[in-house]
């Protein structure tokens, strides 16, 4: 009969050539600009055209606000 003997794990391996990903960013769809991904029930992402983006409950919803005098 076999013994259980403790040792570690052996290090994770990458089987593809991709370089690993990176933190997820929001690319506003209407001027491009990149901006950190939203979190749950954070605060909304303000983009410089005017459109906002929130992350409600894993769902981006967009809404347009103008920039005061514009």
């Amino acid at each position: 009969m076999s013994t259980h003997q403790d040792k570690k794990s052996p290090p994770p391996r990458t089987y593809t050539a991709r370089p690993p990903l990176g933190p997820q960013t929001l690319t506003c769809r209407r001027c491009g600009r990149i901006y950190p991904y939203p979190t749950p029930g954070g605060p909304a992402i303000r983009c410089e055209c005017g459109w906002r983006y929130e992350n409600v409950d894993g769902l981006i919803e967009e809404e347009f606000r103008p920039r005061l005098g514009g």
